[in-house]
C-alpha cells in the first residue's frame, strides 16, 4: 500500500523562569498527580502527531479527549481523532471516536462506519485504553497520567525549570505502563527509545508532553525510513468533574458486516 507521509513541525519549548512557589511544586509531580485521583474527576488533553522527515510539514493526526479518574488511576476515557490526510491509498479521513469504560470500549466513525449494520453507529468491543481506532496508533504513546510512568519520566529526566527532558526505552514503558502496552503492543525492537520533554504547571501537574521515536522501530515499512514519530500533548482542566457515559444501547452493535 502507498503511504502518504505528512508531519507537524515540532514546536520548541520556550520556558520563562518560574517563581519560587512553582519551582517547589515542580519537585513533586507524582504527589500532585496522586492528589487528583478521585472518583468523578479528570483532565482533558489534545494531541498533534506526525511523521517528521526532512521535507513535509503537514499535520497527520489530531486528537482531543477527556480522561476520568478513580482512586487508583484511569477508569474511563472519551477520545476523538481525525487524520488531516489519508495514511495510505484508500484510507478514509472520517473522524473517529472511542469511549472506554473499565474493560469495555465503544468505537465509532472512521473506516469502521462502513461495516456497521444499518441504524447502528457504535461497535462494542473490549477495552484497549489508548488503542481502538487507526488514529490512536499515532496518538501519545506515553502517559504522564499514570503515577508509575510519571515517576519514571521525572526520575530519568534532566530538570530545567518546570521541564524534564530525557529518554526511556520501549521495554521499560511496556513493563510499567498499561497505556503504552495497549497502544504500541508488540514492537520490532525492545531497545527502541522514546525521547521526551515533560512540562509541569505550578502545581506540579503535567501540562505538556512532547515525545519522539523512530518510526521503523514499530514496523519495517520502507517509506518510514528516516522518519520520526513526533507527538505533542497538552493537558488542561485538571480536577474538573468528569462523567463518561456509554452510548445509547439502541445505537450499539457487537457485530460487524463483511
Amino acid at each position: 500500500m502507498k503511504l502518504v507521509i505528512t508531519f507537524v513541525a515540532g514546536a520548541a519549548l520556550f520556558l520563562a523562569p518560574l517563581p519560587a512557589q512553582a519551582e517547589s511544586a515542580a519537585k513533586n509531580p507524582v504527589s500532585a498527580l496522586k492528589a487528583q485521583l478521585k472518583a468523578g474527576k479528570g483532565v482533558r488533553f489534545t494531541d498533534a502527531s506526525a511523521f517528521v522527515g526532512s521535507i513535509n510539514k503537514d499535520p497527520l493526526v489530531r486528537r482531543k479527549g477527556v480522561v476520568q479518574f478513580g482512586k487508583k488511576g484511569i477508569v474511563a476515557s472519551d477520545v476523538r481523532g481525525t487524520f488531516a490526510s489519508p495514511l495510505f491509498e484508500g484510507h478514509t479521513t472520517k473522524p473517529e471516536r472511542t469511549i472506554i469504560i473499565g474493560k469495555d470500549a465503544w468505537r465509532s466513525g472512521g473506516s469502521l462506519a462502513e461495516r456497521l449494520p444499518k441504524g447502528k453507529t457504535w461497535y462494542k468491543t473490549f477495552s484497549l485504553f489508548n488503542m481502538g481506532t487507526v488514529s490512536s496508533l499515532f496518538g501519545q504513546v506515553v502517559s504522564p497520567l499514570e503515577p508509575a510512568t510519571l515517576a519514571e519520566l521525572v526520575k530519568r529526566g534532566k530538570r530545567s525549570g518546570s521541564s524534564y527532558t530525557g529518554t526511556i526505552t520501549f521495554e521499560r514503558l511496556s513493563n510499567i505502563s498499561p497505556w503504552f502496552r495497549e497502544t504500541i503492543g508488540l514492537t520490532r525492537s525492545t531497545e527502541a527509545t522514546v525521547a521526551y520533554t515533560l512540562t509541569v504547571d505550578r502545581r506540579g501537574l503535567p501540562s505538556k508532553l512532547k515525545t519522539s521515536w523512530v518510526a521503523t522501530d514499530l514496523a519495517a515499512i520502507p517509506s518510514w525510513e528516516e522518519k520520526t514519530v513526533v507527538t505533542e500533548t497538552r493537558y488542561t482542566g485538571w480536577g474538573a468533574k468528569v462523567s463518561i457515559k456509554q452510548p445509547p444501547k439502541s445505537q450499539v452493535t457487537s457485530k460487524l458486516e463483511d
